[in-house]
C-alpha cells in the first residue's frame, strides 16, 4: 500500500492561567457533544473543521482526528482517456456529505501537544480547540493560550542522546578568512571548534572544495557551509560532528546555526525545533488515523525519554 511523509511535532500549550490544563479542556469539550456535526466549527467562507473521532489513551493522553471541508464545494476529476487537451470536471458530493478537503491529528497529553496537519504553528489546531471551547460554555480563560515550541536548554544532552546528521553554519566572511577556513591558520571562535573536533579531515574536504576556495578573494558577505556524516556512517566521523555540535551550542558567540539531529529535529540558537518525519500509510487523501495515533504515541515517549518535553 502506498505512503505518505508526514511530520509529527511537539508543541507545548501555554495559557494566560497556569492553572489550566489543555487535555482536561478537550476531554471535557469533546464529551459534551456527541456527533460530528455538533463539534463543527464554520468560519468565513463556509469553510469549516469538525471533530471526526477521538482515543481515550488513558494515561498516554487523548487523540483526535479532525476534518477541514468547504460546505458544498465539489471535487476535480481528471479525465483518464488519451486527449490532446484536458478539462478539469468537477463531481459534486452526495446529499449528507461533504469532500474532505484536509485533515489534522493530535494527541495532547496535559498541556504537551503532538500534532499532523495542524497549520502553520499549530494556528488550525489552536483556533479550532479555542472554538470548540467557546461552543462549550467554557470561560475565557480556557480559550487564552497558544501552542509554542518549547526551548530544551540542556541542548549538549540532547546531542548526546540522538546523535548528529548534519550541521548547517553561516559564517561572516570577515570574520572567518580563507585562510583560517582552509588552511587551519588563524584565531579562535566557532572555526576553531570545527578545526579543533574534525581536525585535517575537514580542511581536506574544504579544500578541495571549489566554492569555499573562491572566498579567497572575498572581502564581505557571508558564506554558507554544510557539514555532514560521511557515506558509510562512521563511527569517527559521527562522533566528531557530535562534538563539534556540542562546541557550536556552548559558543555564545555562535549565532547562525542548524544542527540537525539523528532523530530528525534541529536546534537552532535559542531554540530545539522539535519534531520528526514518519511514513504512514495513505488512506483516502488523508493517512491512516490509527497509525498516526500510534506513532504519535511512540513519539511522546521518545521525547519523555530524551528529556525533550518540558515537566
Amino acid at each position: 500500500m502506498a505512503k505518505q511523509t508526514k511530520t509529527l511535532e511537539y508543541r507545548r500549550a501555554r495559557f494566560l492561567d497556569d492553572g489550566q490544563n489543555l487535555e482536561q479542556l478537550v476531554r471535557q469539550a469533546w464529551g459534551q457533544f456527541g456527533t460530528q456535526a455538533e463539534r463543527t466549527i464554520t468560519v468565513v467562507g463556509d469553510r469549516a473543521t469538525t471533530g471526526l473521532r477521538s482515543l481515550d489513551l488513558n494515561a498516554v493522553g487523548f487523540a483526535v482526528h479532525c476534518g477541514r471541508y468547504t460546505d458544498g464545494q465539489g471535487v476535480g476529476t481528471i479525465q483518464t482517456a488519451p486527449a490532446p487537451e484536458v478539462d478539469i470536471g468537477e463531481q459534486a458530493p452526495e446529499p449528507g456529505e461533504n469532500f474532505l478537503n484536509s485533515d489534522l491529528m493530535a494527541l495532547v497529553k496535559d498541556n504537551h501537544v503532538i500534532c499532523m496537519n495542524c497549520g502553520r504553528n499549530a494556528g488550525s489546531l489552536r483556533i479550532y480547540f479555542q472554538q470548540l471551547f467557546r461552543k462549550a460554555g467554557f470561560d475565557d480563560a480556557s480559550r487564552q493560550f497558544e501552542l509554542v515550541r518549547i526551548a530544551n536548554p540542556d541542548k549538549v544532552a540532547i546531542i548526546e542522546a540522538v546523535g548528529v546528521k548534519r550541521v548547517d553554519l553561516e559564517i561572516d566572511i570577515a570574520e572567518a578568512t580563507a585562510a583560517e577556513l582552509i588552511d587551519g591558520a588563524g584565531g579562535g571562535g566557532v572555526w576553531h571548534n570545527i578545526t579543533d573536533s574534525l581536525g585535517n579531515a575537514f580542511q581536506a574536504i574544504t579544500g578541495q572544495d571549489e566554492t569555499v576556495e573562491q572566498i579567497r578573494q572575498a572581502e564581505k558577505g557571508t558564506m554558507k557551509v554544510s557539514i555532514n556524516v560521511p557515506k558509510g556512517d562512521l563511527n569517527a566521523a559521527k562522533e566528531g560532528l557530535a562534538q563539534l555540535s556540542e562546541e557550536v551550542v556552548e559558543d555564545e558567540e555562535s549565532e547562525s546555526y542548524i544542527i540537525h539531529l539523528g532523530n530528525g529535529d534541529t536546534i537552532k540558537p535559542n531554540e530545539v525545533s522539535v519534531r520528526k518525519q514518519v511514513k504512514l500509510e495513505a488512506a483516502a487523501n488523508s493517512v491512516s488515523v490509527f497509525q498516526a495515533w500510534e506513532a504519535m504515541q511512540e513519539y511522546i515517549g521518545e521525547l519523555m525519554e530524551n528529556g525533550q518535553v518540558e515537566a
